[in-house]
């Protein structure tokens, strides 16, 4: 940054010196020369006399400021050869009365006290370039000087004001000829003018009229059409003037701030300015003793004012009360207007500013004020004045706040003279590298940026008041510029502050005792002047702070103590910045009875646990509950060294050894030394960790004619001694399969003829002990499959016994075949809604709904029961979809389960533009358009014994709506809820279910096929809880079970699609036809028993391996 500013300061110092080395273009340099001839004056042709001519490029004159005696005349004739000029101020020159007219490229003219026909300025149009015009210090005119407003409309500001303010103002009028019946926009005016002319048709952002005399009848009558005027002044020199006009003016205006200066009649009634309502500052001037009504300010005003103004009145009473009426003025002015009363009685409501010099107002003045410009001389005030003031008077500033002209008769208070110490004047610095700025609070700290000088180092800060005498700011602060501490010079109290810029600790560095003044010294750096936020704690007693500085602090000890001993002290410093508070603390050792240095320690005690033994600069670490006095501390790491048979970080846990190595060597376990037993990884167990524990994932079935059957898993390592035909004993329902090949993923036996679904047993021979029960694993395969309902007819459909699905004639639809195909139409509209909070899905049909949703998983032993249970409802937190395209139709929750390493991904998306085609294992199917399908995935999950398994509990309910604004005529259509399961049959390809409600079907569909760890094969599912047939509910509920195999990943992928089947009526009153409908759910899942609605199939995949949504997913066939 300092390399940057140097390298602008060089290229600035080389343009200038290159821009005054030009010289000027020869035409403009004939033409300067010829004007600086005529009017005598002696100007350099490069433009190096820039009080007089300033130039572009060093080559154009941009500007002149001439000021000559001579009786040359100048026209408009002298700057037209200047091909680029746009600024001249002319003093004492002759000009010529027609200079105005141009053509030149001017810009902008200042006549200054000029000679010229003034009358005849504004006779003819004046330059069209023109945008700015200055005719000031005008002498008496005693001709008439005509200005139309039409004339300088196009000028963005016009001043035309005499030396003197004199009666010659008679003979300037203006005159608005600018076209009625629209606004016209006119230039910032600065006139002095006979009388106030009519502005109804003009907008101006503000005017400033001055006139020696009264206005006519006619000009205070034209007061009301100031009204398009956002900023109004108005001076009268002589005679008395009526106020009351500017009440009269309409209440839609623009006037935002009102100047008059000049003496007002008396008032009968209080001049109501209600009608201001944009109205924010108002200012009185020299209004005369008359103007009041009986003794009371004669005004009221609009809730708007925001800055209030009067000098010249007398106002004996109310005064206090009329400010109390209007609670938005913040800045106040009412001196020079004889008022009388206690200001004792005054108190500061946050005013920015409050003048009440020269009256007659008496009484002491409150500390409330100290937060505000407040001017109190010349008035009769007496008392202690706040040391906010007194803390200052070395300060002009502040003295004329306080005496003002100090004329005799003026305030009289007790503590001005001599000026008194400031004992109460207390800094602080605080330093904000977000907004730049250098903040300066505390107490006392003066009125005016001029009385705060920054003595060292450089740069120099100016520090603008925000709260008098409590907050000042200084920006823009670079931060390189702002060093951890600066010295500050109070020149009002003649009094050098050093200040930190940062919230720091104090560094001591010293101490100093006196044992018979009870008194220590603290020395070094980062203190401060506040004495009461600065708390010192010596050992168990107090030390009361008696002075503070930034380099020092004093304090005396209270109470008894051993004066030769060392003590702890803890300096505690309350640092506020602004309104928020942090503690600064610091903790040293010292001794008592002589001077101690203190030595700081090279790292952070504290984030160790310990302290810094400031005698030596080295940490004291204590050890974690003094080691429990079963072992020794180490002060200098903080480590417990433990007695034997004792362990842990304070030594409190015991040691017992464990009676071998638990199989550590292979990674089978380890030893609990604080209980000597060993734990076993979730493969092994047994006193040793040598016992392997199998389990299965998947299988692979032979038919129902038998054959080899593949069991896929983990059966123990090589060195186990488990891979010998004889290891495993293999049930599979009552039937034994002989094993016939073993390793440790794998084993292959043979299995004779059979039907239906079996539980597995496998038995570890050399542990008969150890069992691996796989309920529901095992299906045998039948190459002849059944369809649902038989496809209800040989009208209907016919089966397809390879795949098991129904081929329905054109008339028909379905599973079974059963729905005509023409009702689809007229069936009622289902909506589908997803809950962001719990994961749950519910259809609404009319008045009757469907609730799914998973609630559940629970760890399984070998002997069927739970022996662990994770909530999953309500747990779940939507994730945002990543990547270039974001499908509305797809709604993605996870959750990790607690206490556990599994992370579950539940996935819901709804087929919404047409029919979708998924393949799942073996087999291809098609959802519908609208319908639903879910996905869940498993993984990582931390079994408490590998020979456990899982099941994951969807509940599902079918109730009234009970809310449903539907039409109480479908009272034909109310049914209680039934369960149809004859058609889950295993045997089938696919299983249905038919839940009944209110003349609605609900159908799932299951697929008998699921994938563990990248194989297929087969799970059931079992019925937890049937609610179906309670009659006092309005709503019916299922729990189903899902049987997982033992896996490291598991998808589950229900699918849900809507049909139309018989039954339902469209109408009760029979005018139409009679249709019926169902909804059925495809889910991809095996069905024993009653499987309810969520159809679900469960495979395991390899993540990297699958796209879990957006793909089919297709599996390597089964081996035959």
């Amino acid at each position: 940054m300092i390399k940057f500013i140097i390298t602008i300061f060089i290229y600035s110092l080389f343009l200038i010196s290159f821009i005054q080395g030009k010289t000027l273009d020869n035409s403009e340099k004939i033409c300067l020369d010829n004007l600086v001839l005529n009017l005598g004056l002696n100007v350099g042709t490069n433009c190096s006399d820039k009080n007089i001519v300033n130039c572009l490029d060093g080559t154009y004159v941009y500007s002149l400021n001439l000021n000559s005696n001579s009786s040359y005349q100048i026209s408009q004739q002298d700057f037209q050869c200047f091909s680029s000029i746009s600024t001249v101020i002319l003093t004492n020159l002759n000009v010529s009365p027609f200079f105005l007219v141009g053509p030149f490229p001017l810009k902008t003219i200042s006549l200054i006290n000029c000679n010229t026909t003034y009358s005849q300025l504004f006779l003819q149009e004046i330059s069209s370039n023109l945008t700015a015009l200055t005719i000031d210090e005008i002498p008496p005119q005693i001709f008439n000087v005509y200005i139309n407003l039409s004339c300088i409309q196009k000028l963005s500001s016009f001043i035309f004001r005499l030396k003197n303010l004199d009666a010659s103002t008679n003979n300037i009028l203006l005159n608005n000829d600018l076209p009625v019946g629209v606004i016209n926009n006119i230039p910032l005016l600065s006139i002095d003018l006979k009388d106030i002319p009519s502005m109804d048709n003009v907008n101006c952002s503000s005017i400033n009229l001055r006139s020696f005399y009264t206005p006519t009848y006619q000009g205070y009558n034209n007061i009301p059409s100031l009204k398009n005027i956002q900023n109004i002044y108005l001076y009268i020199s002589s005679g008395y003037s009526e106020f009351n006009q500017f009440s009269l003016i309409p209440k839609e205006n623009s006037i935002e701030s009102l100047f008059f200066r000049g003496s007002l009649l008396s008032r009968q009634t209080k001049v109501d300015l209600t009608n201001l309502t944009k109205l924010i500052s108002i200012d009185l001037r020299d209004v005369f003793v008359e103007f009041n009504h009986v003794g009371q300010i004669p005004l009221i005003l609009p809730q708007s004012v925001q800055s209030f103004s009067i000098s010249g009145g007398e106002f004996l009473v109310s005064v206090k009360e009329f400010f109390d009426l209007y609670p938005a003025i913040s800045f106040n002015s009412i001196s020079y207007n004889q008022i009388t009363g206690n200001f004792s009685e005054w108190k500061n409501r946050g005013y920015k500013s409050f003048f009440i010099n020269n009256n007659k107002l008496e009484g002491s003045v409150d500390s409330s004020w100290c937060t505000t410009l407040t001017i109190l001389g010349d008035n009769k005030l007496s008392g202690e004045l706040p040391s906010c003031f007194t803390c200052h008077l070395l300060s002009y500033n502040v003295r004329y706040l306080v005496n003002g002209s100090g004329v005799v008769g003026g305030n009289n208070f007790t503590n001005v003279y001599p000026i008194p110490t400031c004992t109460t004047l207390i800094p602080n610095l605080r330093y904000n590298s977000d907004s730049q700025q250098l903040f300066l609070y505390g107490d006392d700290l003066g009125f005016y940026s001029s009385d705060i000088m920054v003595v060292s180092p450089s740069p120099s800060y100016v520090f603008i008041p925000l709260i008098y005498s409590k907050l000042f700011v200084a920006y823009p602060v670079f931060k390189i510029d702002s060093p951890q501490h600066i010295d500050l010079n109070f020149t009002g109290s003649n009094q050098v502050f050093t200040l930190s810029t940062i919230q720091k600790p104090p560094a001591v560095t010293l101490v100093t005792t006196s044992n018979q003044s009870n008194t220590m010294i603290f020395e070094g750096t980062f203190f401060n002047y506040n004495k009461s936020s600065i708390k010192i704690l010596v050992g168990n007693n107090q030390c009361l702070t008696t002075s503070a500085t930034f380099y020092k602090v004093d304090c005396l000890i209270q109470g008894i103590y051993d004066k030769n001993t060392i003590a702890q002290i803890l300096i505690h410093v309350e640092d506020y910045y602004t309104t928020n508070l942090k503690i600064l603390e610091v903790s040293i050792f010292a001794y008592l009875n002589q001077s101690t240095s203190v030595y700081n320690c090279s790292v952070d005690c504290s984030s160790l646990g310990g302290i810094c033994n400031t005698l030596i600069g080295q940490c004291d670490i204590k050890c974690p509950n003094d080691c429990t006095l079963s072992g020794t501390c180490n002060t200098t790491t903080g480590i417990c060294n433990c007695n034997a048979n004792y362990q842990g970080s304070d030594c409190s846990l015991p040691f017992i050894s464990c009676s071998s190595d638990c199989g550590a060597s292979l990674n089978h376990g380890a030893c609990n030394n604080q209980i000597g037993i060993c734990e076993c990884v979730p493969n092994y167990q047994g006193s040793n960790c040598t016992i392997p524990s199998h389990y299965i994932t998947s299988v692979i079935p032979c038919s129902v004619d038998g054959g080899e059957v593949s069991i896929y898993g983990w059966f123990g390592n090589n060195g186990d001694g488990t891979h010998s035909l004889s290891s495993y004993n293999v049930l599979i329902g009552q039937l034994e399969c002989t094993v016939t090949s073993i390793n440790q993923t794998t084993i292959k036996c043979n299995l004779g003829a059979g039907k239906g679904t079996k539980s597995i047993k496998i038995t570890n021979s050399n542990y008969p002990n150890v069992i691996f029960n796989g309920n529901g694993l095992f299906n045998y395969r039948n190459p002849i499959k059944t369809c649902p309902n038989s496809c209800t007819s040989s009208n209907n459909g016919k089966c397809n016994t390879n795949t098991g699905e129904c081929q329905c004639n054109d008339k028909f639809t379905g599973f079974d075949c059963s729905t005509l195909v023409s009702i689809i139409e007229t069936a009622p509209s289902t909506n589908t809604s997803v809950d962001s909070n719990t994961g749950g899905v519910t259809l609404t049909n009319e008045n009757t709904f469907y609730e799914i949703s998973i609630i559940s998983l629970n760890e399984i032993s070998i002997s069927g029961s739970i022996v662990k249970s994770h909530q999953l409802k309500g747990n779940w937190s939507i994730v945002k979809q990543n990547g270039e395209t974001i499908d509305p139709n797809i709604f993605k929750f996870s959750q990790t389960l607690i206490n556990n390493t599994c992370t579950i991904t539940y996935t819901i998306e709804e087929i919404k533009l047409k029919d979708k085609t998924f393949t799942f294992g073996t087999t291809t199917f098609t959802l519908k358009k609208d319908s639903l399908k879910l996905s869940v995935l498993l993984k990582d999950y931390q079994y408490q014994s590998s020979l456990n398994t899982l099941q994951l509990v969807f509940y599902s309910a079918a109730g009234t709506d009970k809310n449903s604004n539907s039409d109480d005529s479908n009272d034909c259509n109310k049914q209680e809820t039934s369960i149809n399961t004859s058609n889950a049959d295993n045997q089938q390809l696919s299983n249905y279910i038919q839940i009944y409600k209110n003349s609605k079907i609900l159908v799932g569909r299951f697929i008998n096929q699921v994938v563990a760890d990248s194989r297929p094969t087969f799970m059931s599912s079992t019925i937890i809880n049937d609610n179906s047939n309670r009659s006092t509910s309005s709503s019916s509920s299922i729990v189903l079970g899902l049987n997982l195999p033992h896996c490291n990943e598991c998808l589950i992928d229900p699918d849900f699609s809507i049909l139309v089947s018989p039954n339902f009526k469209d109408s009760c009153d029979g005018s139409t036809n009679k249709n019926k409908w169902l909804i059925p759910v495809a889910v991809v899942v095996p069905v024993v028993g009653c499987a309810v609605i969520v159809i679900l199939s469960v495979v395991l995949y390899k993540k990297y391996r699958y796209n879990i949504k957006l793909f089919a997913i297709k599996l390597k066939p089964f081996r035959k």
